[in-house]
This record gives structure tokens, C-alpha cells and sequence, in this order.
């Protein structure tokens, strides 16, 4: 029902029971009397009072009277308590000795008040009867702008809340019956339009970052070619210089030639560290960078830093317990050499390595130490952070992007581990792993 056919009909409604109310009101008549009849009775009792008949009360005609005579001592508050329940006075009048009309007293037509009980009793019914009609009107008006109105309106919030989380397959309710049925079309159109023109974005990111790896790994292949070519340089150059060239001009020439070159090869590892790096970095934003934990020994942890140690500076500072861990050997072996690497660029010390293995725990921690300079105790939050890289001098003067850590970060909290790193007399890195 629509809210303005409700408005009429509690109009009706007030009106029929504010007519009622006033007929009924007019309608009855309070202590309502036949004067010809009264005047009857009147007759009658002067005749019975002449005729020697003294009764003061009675009934007649199916009306009760009273005689209040004036010589009576409660004569005045007889009248004054007629006059009060607006009972009907007459004259009792007789004759005297002398045959004159003489004034006896007064005769009171008596009611019992049920004409103005039975006027409040319908008053009331009436009264009842239109604040009931009322009540459930004003209810039903309510529930109405509930339905209509406050629901409707609810879902439109919580929708816009989905919207607002991200949340665009959150289709809305579609009622055309309420008066928001025309703002529910549009709303949910522009969830459609929002949707499609995020799915095309995304589309357009991975297809721009798909590029980005494709051409990363295309590089990286003339890239190759030049160092394997600068090697070969080297190497023939070398061979050249170390037989005995007649004159000092073309050693020195082809001593400034092997410089060259291998500036030339220098400058190719940077740009294939580089490249490697963004080809990591877009792979992991792409999640293509997978993690395939299974259950390895523990021996595979020394095997990795063995075959990192390529300068003779990893020192066991403790024996590994032999358990069996969850790692991803390729993924823990890539944490393991960023470490590892990052101490012999940055600290370029001995690095020492403890085991603890904590049964209760089922846990593995891995302690990784160098000791140089370490990182500024401000920054410790924020090494395994993407592309964040130290504000010492010597991080600086040092070539890298900042990608190691933070994908280091995310290969060890896949794998179910942790990584923690903090300065203790020089870098310190601690590794969780997780034991069967």
C-alpha cells in the first residue's frame, strides 16, 4: 500500500470517528422528561395531598418523586441537591381554610442518572474505538516506511560499504516495488561498470608486467653473449701479452685493451644484476615465483653453505642436528646465497654460523653473523622491505636494487619460516624453519 493511500485512510478514519463522536454527543439527551406526563404526576399528587394522602415519596407513571415540604428542616438542601443532579422541580401548592391557593412545598421528579452514564459509556466506546483505528494506523504507516523506506535504504548502505571494501561481486537486490527501485538499477550498473574497469586494469597490469619479465629475460641473453665474449677477450689478450711483443707501445696498448674490456665485463654484471633483479621482482608481483615445501634433511643446509663459501670465510660454530625440515630447497637455497652475498659485498669479514634446534618448538633457527659496520639501528625495521637499501656509505658505494631481503622475507614466511635481522657486533640474520 502505497503511503498516500495510507494517508487518506487515517484521514477517513479521523473524520468518521470525530462525526461519530459529535452525533452521539447531540444525540443523547441527559435527564430528557414528558412535561405532559410531569405535569400528570403534579396533578395527581396534589389531588392524593388534599385528599388526606401524606406520602412524601413514591413512583407514578413508572417516575419516582419526593415531597420536600418548606416547613421541613432539610427542605433547602433537598433543593439544592436536585438542582445539582438536575432533577426536575415543581410546585406543591393546596388549598387553605380560607380557600385560598397556598404554597406547600416543592415536588421532585427523581432520576438515576443511567441517560448520562449511558452517554459517557458510548463516549467511551467511541473514544476507544478511534484511538485503537489511530494506533494500528500509525503502525501500519511505520512499518510501511520501514519496509518501504529504512530497508531499502540499509541495503543501499551496505552495498556502498562492499564498494568501498573492494568488494565488486556483491550483486544488490533489485526491487522495483520500493521507491529506491529506480536508484537500486543505477547502483548496481555502476557496480557492473566499476567491475569491468577494474578487471580491465588488472588485465592491463599483468599483460604491462608480463612485458617487463618477457623483455627482462630477453636481455639477459645478449647480455651473456657479451660477457662470454669479453672472457674470451681476456683470456686471448692475456695469452698475447704473456709472449714477449717487440716494443713497449703495443704492450702498453694491449694492457689498456684488457682494462677496457674489463670495465666492459664489469659493467655487463651490473646491468645483469639489475636485470635480474626486476625479472624477480616482476615475477613476484606477478606470483609466479612459486614455493613447493616438502620434507628435506637438515643436511641440505650444510650442503648449500658449503657450496657458497667460495672464499673460504664460513666458519660452523656449532654441529646441525640431523632432523627433518619443511623448506623448498631451491627457495631456501636463493635466502641462504642472498645472505650470504650481501655479507661478502657489504662486510666483506668471516661470517660465522650456529644451529639451535628446539624440539619443543619444532623450530630451527639458523644464526648468520659477519662483523662488519652493520645497518644504522633506525633502518633495522626496514631491510626486508621491497627496494629499501641503507644509508651507510658503504651500501651506497655498493651496487643493488634492495629486492634480496624482502624476497628472501617472502620465501621464508611461504616456506612457513621466519627471518629476523638486527646488528650484534656486526650483521646478524637469524632463520625459523619449521621441523617435521
Amino acid at each position: 500500500m502505497k503511503i498516500r493511500n495510507m494517508v487518506i485512510l487515517f484521514s477517513v478514519i479521523m473524520i468518521a470517528g470525530y462525526l461519530a463522536t459529535i452525533t452521539t454527543i447531540y444525540a443523547t439527551q441527559i435527564n430528557r422528561v414528558d412535561v405532559t406526563e410531569i405535569n400528570s404526576i403534579v396533578k395527581t399528587i396534589e389531588k392524593d395531598w388534599r385528599d388526606g394522602d401524606t406520602i412524601k415519596s413514591g413512583m407514578f407513571g413508572g417516575m419516582s418523586y419526593q415531597i420536600a415540604l418548606f416547613t421541613d428542616e432539610n427542605y433547602q438542601a433537598l433543593l439544592f441537591d436536585s438542582i445539582k443532579n438536575r432533577q426536575t422541580i415543581m410546585d406543591l401548592t393546596g388549598t387553605a381554610a380560607d380557600g385560598q391557593e397556598e404554597f406547600l412545598g416543592k415536588i421532585i421528579i427523581l432520576t438515576d442518572g443511567s441517560e448520562e452514564a449511558t452517554m459517557k459509556r458510548n463516549l467511551t466506546i467511541l473514544i476507544s474505538l478511534t484511538f485503537g483505528l489511530v494506533m494500528i494506523m500509525v503502525y501500519l504507516v511505520l512499518g510501511l516506511v520501514h519496509t518501504a523506506i529504512l530497508r531499502p535504504f540499509g541495503v543501499l548502505k551496505a552495498f556502498a560499504r562492499k564498494i568501498a571494501d573492494g568488494d565488486l561481486e556483491f550483486q544488490l537486490p533489485m526491487d522495483r516495488g520500493n521507491y529506491f527501485g529506480a536508484f537500486t538499477e543505477s547502483f548496481d550498473l555502476m557496480r557492473e561498470e566499476l567491475r569491468k574497469a577494474r578487471q580491465g586494469e588488472y588485465q592491463a597490469n599483468i599483460s604491462k608486467k608480463e612485458l617487463v619479465a618477457e623483455l627482462s629475460h630477453d636481455i639477459k641473453t645478449p647480455v651473456a653473449t657479451i660477457k662470454a665474449i669479453c672472457e674470451l677477450l681476456e683470456i686471448k689478450l692475456a695469452t698475447v701479452k704473456s709472449e714477449d711483443l717487440p716494443g713497449s707501445t703495443a704492450a702498453t696498448t694491449l694492457t689498456e685493451s684488457i682494462e677496457k674490456i674489463a670495465v666492459i665485463d664489469a659493467k655487463a654484471d651490473i646491468i645483469d644484476a639489475l636485470i635480474s633483479n626486476l625479472f624477480h621482482a616482476t615475477l613476484e608481483e606477478l606470483e609466479m615465483l612459486k614455493v613447493n615445501i616438502s620434507e628435506e634433511p637438515s643436511t641440505v643446509i650444510i650442503k648449500m653453505l658449503k657450496e657458497m663459501d667460495n672464499f673460504g670465510k664460513i666458519q660452523f660454530k656449532n654441529d646441525l642436528a640431523e632432523c627433518l625440515i619443511f623448506c623448498d630447497p631451491l627457495r631456501l637455497g636463493q635466502v641462504i646465497d642472498n645472505i650470504i652475498s650481501n655479507s661478502y659485498k657489504y662486510a666483506d669479514t668471516d661470517i660465522d654460523i650456529w644451529f639451535n634446534l628446539d624440539k619443543t618448538e619444532k623450530n630451527l633457527t639458523i644464526t648468520i653473523k659477519d662483523y662488519g659496520p652493520g645497518i644504522n639501528p633506525d633502518e633495522c625495521p626496514l631491510v626486508c622491505e621491497k627496494f629499501f637499501r641503507g644509508s651507510g656509505e658503504t651500501v651506497q658505494n655498493t651496487p643493488g636494487s634492495g629486492l634480496g631481503l624482502y624476497l628472501a622475507r617472502q620465501f621464508m614466511v611461504a616456506m612457513g619460516g621466519s627471518i629476523r635481522c638486527y646488528n650484534e657486533e656486526g650483521f646478524t640474520v637469524e632463520l625459523g624453519i619449521r621441523v617435521v
